[in-house]
């Protein structure tokens, strides 16, 4: 789909209006929106089609409700124009416009695409100044969206005809069009591997998509990809329990975007903790990073060199890969358990922000970690009552194999620490818990930092994908208590998104600023609409955006 500004409208032809559908299937369609008012937005730039939009309003009884339609499809030329194909006119509703938000933009940019896709091959929308920026940008990703295919597995594919969106708007909006055309190019991404079936994405195909993307974009990407091995030679019990069921290997994932700086290398400074480096793993090293020294204020150059360190330091996302869930040996019941192939859409968006960042090659520097591994019963699986060790050295007596995301979750927390990040933010489809409390709209966000929860919060509203602060009180870790072990990976029936969040806390260091989403509510629809959404991938987007505005 190409979409594009523009300051020009479709020529008209006639004025005419026939109960007859034109032939020609290719013609060009005019979008005009029209509010509960009957006001017509961009009213002055439709000067040509004014008396053909009040005759169909008027006949049609149009009254502008949201996403309420009506189409002129018969522009018959008169004897001078017979030749050129006819424009073709579409009136859509869009409510009161005070009141436009993310869900009614997202409805109106569906109605359009689906009144259009099998008619036409080129729609213009005729926006004027009715949107400000941040609900344009949001508009307009919305129309990208509502083209998203996803059908390689059917014999029979249908292609729509519209290959071409114009957005009449002001051009002081090609930098918001421009951006919401990088996040689709992540959100597709992230929907494209999330959709696809459990004997296609492994551990390793994860591996092999975030390569590919390092193959495209060489001079802002580096990928580094550590199997079971290296993985053991670190000491991630925790992670390793949940592969070790399945045949296939687990992967963990790091991806290193340098939008800013090449901030890796002063991280590979300096010598690596050995004691972690075993099996003669000798190019562990090179790709462990090293932590850097603490600030001091003993001497004012050294401070200054740290101080540009910290602000070239990345911002890192950590997205649970489980490829697939069944439960392992606390096996999941047998009903929509195929929809547990979606269980790495936390995966799947920081892989997709990463592609959306390439794309906007934003100045800033981000790593993205996925933790991806099968949870498969088998006669090598991880038991219920079984006690790992995890790598910052803490007991975990795991009660639950159904409760594997933490596990692979908290293992790379401990690494990614390394890169001494301003911040971490982890996304996981993690608990059924989630779904009950907030259902499919928000994703529930739990932080130990003010600072990251309010500009995660400003980024949900700028974006439209919506989120919920939720509690994390110190009175809920006692729910992970164990007689036998330093914890439990399950806190009970009660507040278990909660303790989930606190499972996670444990395995970050004091001081480091954090933030849990838990997307098990949106990262993908159910039913006969079962298909990955892409969330939370304009969320991370905006909120990186307006990090790097900030730096």
């Amino acid at each position: 789909m190409n979409i594009k500004l523009t300051q020009t409208l479709p020529k008209t032809h006639t004025q005419k209006i026939l109960k007859k559908e034109a032939k020609s299937k290719d013609a060009a369609c005019l979008v005009v929106l029209i509010d509960d008012k009957k006001n017509i937005l961009a009213e002055a730039a439709l000067s040509d089609y004014q008396t053909r939009i009040k005759q169909l309003m008027e006949v049609s009884h149009f009254n502008g409700k949201a996403c309420e339609t009506v189409a002129d499809y018969a522009l018959a030329g008169d004897k001078k124009t017979a030749k050129e194909n006819p424009v073709q006119l579409l009136l859509v509703g869009v409510g009161n416009i005070d009141k436009l938000g993310h869900s009614v933009l997202q409805k109106i940019a569906n109605t359009i695409y689906q009144s259009t896709q099998k008619r036409v091959d080129s729609i213009t929308v005729a926006l004027g100044d009715a949107l400000e920026e941040n609900h344009f940008g949001q508009f307009a990703l919305n129309l990208l969206a509502a083209s998203y295919r996803f059908d390689k597995y059917k014999s029979e594919q249908t292609t729509p005809v519209l290959t071409d969106i114009y957005l009449l708007a002001d051009e002081s909006l090609k930098a918001a069009l421009t951006f919401a055309e990088a996040v689709f190019a992540g959100q597709s991404l992230t929907r494209d591997v999330a959709n696809e079936p459990g004997n296609i994405c492994f551990p390793a195909y994860m591996a092999e998509q975030a390569q590919e993307l390092a193959t495209t974009y060489p001079d802002l990407l580096k990928v580094t990809v550590l199997g079971e091995d290296e993985m053991s030679a670190l000491g991630m019990g925790c992670f390793l329990a949940v592969a070790q069921g399945s045949a296939k290997e687990g992967k963990l994932v790091l991806m290193e975007y340098r939008g800013k700086s090449n901030f890796s290398a002063n991280a590979n400074k300096g010598s690596t903790n050995s004691a972690k480096v075993a099996g003669g793993l000798k190019a562990l090293a090179d790709k462990l990073p090293t932590k850097l020294p603490k600030k001091s204020s003993k001497n004012a150059d050294t401070n200054n060199d740290l101080q540009v360190a910290n602000d070239d330091a990345p911002i890192v996302l950590v997205g649970k890969g489980v490829t697939f869930d069944s439960g392992g040996i606390s096996i999941k019941p047998g009903a929509a358990m195929d929809e547990m192939k979606f269980d790495m859409g936390g995966s799947a968006s920081v892989l997709g922000t990463i592609k959306a960042l390439c794309e906007a090659r934003l100045p800033i520097n981000v790593v993205g970690a996925l933790a991806c591994a099968e949870n498969m019963p088998s006669g090598d699986a991880t038991r219920p009552g079984d006690i790992v060790k995890a790598m910052n050295g803490k007991s975990v007596e795991i009660l639950n194999t159904d409760a594997e995301g933490r596990l692979v979750l908290a293992d790379t927390l401990c690494y990614v620490q390394r890169y001494n990040p301003k911040a971490i933010i982890d996304v996981a489809t993690l608990t059924g818990a989630c779904v009950v409390a907030l259902g499919h709209v928000r994703s529930a966000v739990f932080s130990n930092d003010e600072d990251v929860l309010f500009e995660l919060e400003n980024a949900s509203h700028l974006s439209g994908d919506l989120i919920w602060h939720m509690p994390m009180d110190d009175d809920y870790q006692a729910q992970l208590d164990s007689p036998i072990a330093d914890m439990q990976n399950i806190g009970g029936k009660g507040a278990g998104a909660v303790t989930a969040a606190c499972f996670l806390s444990r395995f970050v260091e004091e001081g480091q600023a954090w933030a849990h989403l838990d997307i098990a509510g949106t990262a993908w629809n159910s039913g006969k609409d079962k298909a990955a959404t892409g969330r939370p991938v304009p969320l991370f987007m905006q909120y990186l955006k307006n990090s790097a505005n900030m730096a």
